[in-house]
This record gives C-alpha cells, sequence and structure tokens, in this order.
C-alpha cells in the first residue's frame, strides 16, 4: 500500500479513536478503530523500511524525484508521531495509564507476530518478483546477443 494512502486511512481512523473517546464510549467501542489505525501505522512503517531497500522494478520505474519521496517521508514519520501522542494521551486521561501499558504490551506481541507472517510474506513476494525481472532481462539481453550473433554469420558467408 502506498504510503500516503494508508497515511490518510490512518487518519480517518484517528478521527473515528478521537470522537469515540469524546463521547466517552468504553474502551471496547475505541479498540476497532484503534487497531485500524495501528495497522495503518504498522503498514506505514513497514513501507518506510522496504523503500529503504526497493524492489528493482521500483527503482527502474519510479518517477518520484529523491526530494518529494524524502518530503513526503518525513511528513508522514511526523504526522504519524503526532497521531499517536495525542492517541496515548486521549487513552491515558480517558481510560488510565495501566491500560495503555496493557495495550503496548499486547501491541508488541501482535506486532511481532504480524512481522513474521504478514510482511515476511510481502518480502518473500518482492523477491520473486525481482527474481522474474531479472529472468526476463537475461533472456532478453540472451535472445538480442543470439540475434545479433545470427545476422553476423548471416552476412559474414
Amino acid at each position: 500500500m502506498d504510503p500516503l494512502t494508508a497515511l490518510s486511512m490512518a487518519s480517518t481512523a484517528f478521527k473515528g479513536v478521537q470522537t469515540l473517546i469524546a463521547k466517552g464510549r468504553e474502551i471496547e467501542d475505541v479498540a476497532q478503530h484503534l487497531g485500524r489505525w495501528y495497522g495503518y501505522a504498522s503498514d506505514i512503517r513497514e513501507a518506510e523500511k522496504e523503500s529503504k531497500k526497493p524492489p528493482l522494478f521500483k527503482k527502474l520505474l519510479d518517477k518520484q524525484s529523491v526530494e518529494q519521496e524524502a518530503l513526503n517521508a518525513i511528513i508522514i514519520k511526523k504526522k504519524l508521531e503526532e497521531q499517536e501522542k495525542q492517541i496515548r494521551d486521549l487513552i491515558v486521561i480517558r481510560y488510565g495509564m495501566d491500560t495503555f501499558r496493557e495495550m503496548i504490551h499486547m501491541r508488541k506481541t501482535i506486532k511481532a507476530s504480524r512481522e513474521k507472517v504478514v510482511y515476511a510474506q510481502r518480502r518473500r513476494q518482492r523477491h520473486i518478483l525481482d527474481g522474474i525481472v531479472i529472468i526476463i532481462a537475461i533472456g532478453l539481453v540472451g535472445g538480442m546477443i543470439y540475434g545479433f550473433y545470427s545476422l553476423l554469420t548471416t552476412f559474414s558467408t
């Protein structure tokens, strides 16, 4: 998922969390929106990691300038940090520090399992796609070399 798209979706989930907490809803009601926000935040962080090692086809076809990519990354990072701080403050004020600590502990556990399954699968898919692109490129180059060789042998006789 594109980081800017994920940020807009995270912002929508964040507004839902703010609204529910402001209305005095119980943590169970807030948890769904909060879970969505943390999911998008996790996707954004993973996309940031992946941008440091972009797939081969992205390196070749990316139209964004380096400056634009850096600016987008810093804006997304700062917005995410701001929202995370506000969520922390809202939860601590409404439900107490113990609830926040418990949530952070559960978040770490869920994040570790998600990292193993979801993001590892995405990385495998990216490596497979890169391998396919490389094989196709090698095949094309080999075909061109063979074609030139055939032309040269045809014209030399």
